[in-house]
């Protein structure tokens, strides 16, 4: 072979070669935010217990988002703001002349407390110790933060993994989730304040003006009945649906 042609295919593999570490790179970069993960072995981010912990966490949370604008807010909702009508359980916004909306605070405590009572369920570790590995857990704690149209959620779940003679060590999970869970919150507090300014008082214009600020459907539905107004706040493309009720 001619030296030329040598040195062709020498630049062609260092070119290949240049551009697999530059996917490697962006890719990184596309998706260090999404999904994470720190421990001790780097054998951990090839496992089966990796890939399914992430899968949950971002699954649980996609479901906790949806049970949580249900539920008004709340994972639980207090007995002593709890309607319940039929099969439905709705918390009131406004009772006894006063004002009981959760703060967003409460609202990602909430969020954070579903995924804390679900992930481990989804995770289902037994199935792992069953194709032989050896699996210590630590306690599970989640965090949340609701931004504009994102959420964000830390977990911290220690987890010792030993198959064989290698162990490796699973502690802290992050996703974010692309949502607009924190506009039909606010356009709840909206609709929550104009009623409060005058109580009793159903404004549907009002209503308009709020579902044309936010791209979102509201309804009202007055319960007679049960004496109260029965809200909804809706994004048809999230599937989103945030519920309350309100004293008349």
């Amino acid at each position: 072979m001619k030296r030329g042609e040598n040195s062709k295919g020498q630049i062609t593999i260092f070119i290949i070669i240049a551009i697999l570490v530059v996917a490697v790179i962006v890719l990184f970069f596309i998706f260090r935010d999404k999904l994470t993960v720190k421990g001790n072995s780097s054998e951990v981010i090839v496992s089966p217990i990796y890939t399914k912990a992430l899968y949950c966490l971002d699954s649980t949370t996609q479901e906790g988002i949806k049970y949580i604008a249900l539920q008004g807010g709340y994972n639980k909702i207090p007995v002593e703001n709890s309607l319940i009508y039929f099969a439905d359980e709705v918390p009131y916004y406004y009772i006894s002349g006063k004002k009981s909306m959760p703060s967003m605070e409460r609202v990602e405590r909430e969020l954070g407390n579903y995924i804390q009572e679900n992930l481990d369920s989804c995770i289902n570790l037994s199935n792992f110790e069953e194709q032989g590995f050896y699996i210590t857990k630590g306690n599970l704690t989640v965090s949340t933060v609701v931004s504009e149209n994102k959420i964000s959620i830390n977990a911290i779940y220690p987890l010792s993994i030993k198959k064989g003679e290698e162990t490796s060590v699973l502690r802290e999970f992050d996703t974010s989730i692309n949502s607009n869970f924190k506009e039909l919150y606010s356009a709840s507090e909206e609709v929550l304040n104009l009623y409060y300014e005058k109580p009793g008082l159903l404004c549907l214009t009002c209503l308009d003006t709020v579902s044309k600020k936010y791209d979102l459907e509201v309804k009202a539905t007055p319960l007679s009945d049960k004496n109260v107004i029965w809200f909804s706040v809706s994004d048809s493309q999230t599937e989103l649906n945030w519920r309350f009720v309100v004293q008349q």
